[in-house]
């Protein structure tokens, strides 16, 4: 595939956005600009720009004194695609400008998050009961659900509310890209509907932690639409765990399945184990790009991995060095001092 022209795939972009009624979305939400960016150029508000260092990962930044979605292009997707994912960040614009307070602490999280199989082996029964209401609403299932989230919200305080958080930001996010494609393309729709009906019951979809919120979270805004306690688009950001309030404490689970116990109980296993096995044998190569202490900008939260105090970060880590952003590109395993402070940077030759 040759070199993607950033100009003429904004226009594209840009175009089916125009074709998207945004009142059916969000209340207040508006479209908002966005820039595209590769290696070599970045495309913003119709011209070439330089691009700063800000632009990492697909995200919203605040760019040319304003709040704005950006996007690595490094494939080619299908115009309705692209557009509901330019959306899904510009949502993500949107929720920094109206001040949402649910953002979770991404460098604190790798250092506190704990994989607990039995926190995980009932968030696998609610994604069962979550794919379940997909379906049609059905009250019982809805109690089991909550009854379910209240309590590990109890047992597994930390976790619970690290996953909300994700859930309110990228579920809503994802709720939105959603709405898009029903909008621009309902076999695209559809489709991403079934990859998050199969997905979100295989154990690979819990590590890390993180990308869980874009399913569960949209699928429990869905869910509460359904059972009349949340009007989607309200002003108001979605509080998924507010409804836990008017519960009872729940004293034990049942976590279900037996199989659902036995494979998340080796998939913990299996995700540890390849975190550790990566961490040890990049530090023994001993490929020391950067040596600190620095200040840590962030990494790729996305996919990132946390060991005895390092961190995996594929594509690219940020660092403030007097105060200056600098990004290194490529996959690194980063030695903490603490969770603000780099100590080394090692190269991470994946295979």
């Amino acid at each position: 595939m040759g070199k993607i022209d950033l100009e003429e795939l904004y226009g594209e972009i840009a175009t089916a956005v125009a074709k998207v009624d945004f009142s059916m979305l969000w209340e207040g939400f508006r479209p908002l600009k966005f820039a595209l960016y590769n290696d070599e150029e970045c495309f913003f508000d119709g011209r070439y720009v330089e691009k700063t260092a800000d632009f990492c990962a697909n995200t919203a930044i605040k760019y040319d004194g304003d709040v704005i979605a950006i996007w690595r292009v490094e494939n080619r997707l299908e115009t309705s695609v692209f557009a509901s994912k330019i959306i899904h960040e510009m949502f993500h614009a949107f929720q920094e400008k109206e001040g949402w307070d649910c953002f979770p602490n991404e460098k604190e999280a790798p250092f506190r998050y704990v994989y607990s199989k039995e926190n995980l082996t009932l968030k696998l029964r609610e994604n069962r009961l979550l794919q379940g209401l997909l379906d049609r609403f059905d009250p019982q299932r809805y109690e089991e659900l909550l009854r379910c989230r209240k309590y590990r919200s109890e047992r597994f305080p930390y976790e619970f509310q690290y996953e909300c958080g994700n859930e309110e930001i990228e579920g809503s996010a994802n709720y939105v890209e959603w709405q898009v494609l029903k909008q621009l393309d309902e076999k695209k729709a559809d489709e991403l509907v079934a990859d998050m009906r199969d997905f979100m019951v295989s154990s690979e979809f819990f590590f890390p932690i993180r990308i869980t919120g874009y399913y569960t979270g949209a699928l429990m805004i869905h869910a509460m639409v359904q059972a009349g306690e949340y009007s989607y688009g309200a002003k108001d950001r979605p509080v998924i765990d507010r409804l836990l309030k008017k519960l009872p404490s729940v004293d034990s689970m049942d976590p279900g399945m037996e199989e659902d116990v036995t494979m998340m109980s080796e998939a913990v296993d299996s995700y540890l184990s390849e975190t550790k096995r990566i961490v040890e044998s990049v530090v023994a190569k001993n490929n020391v790009v950067l040596r600190g202490p620095v200040s840590l900008g962030s990494v790729n939260i996305g996919d990132a991995r946390f060991y005895e105090g390092y961190l995996t970060s594929r594509f690219f880590v940020m660092y403030l060095e007097e105060g200056e952003k600098k990004v290194i590109r490529g996959d690194y395993v980063v030695k903490m001092k603490d969770e603000e402070t780099i100590d080394t940077i090692y190269r991470w030759d994946r295979e």
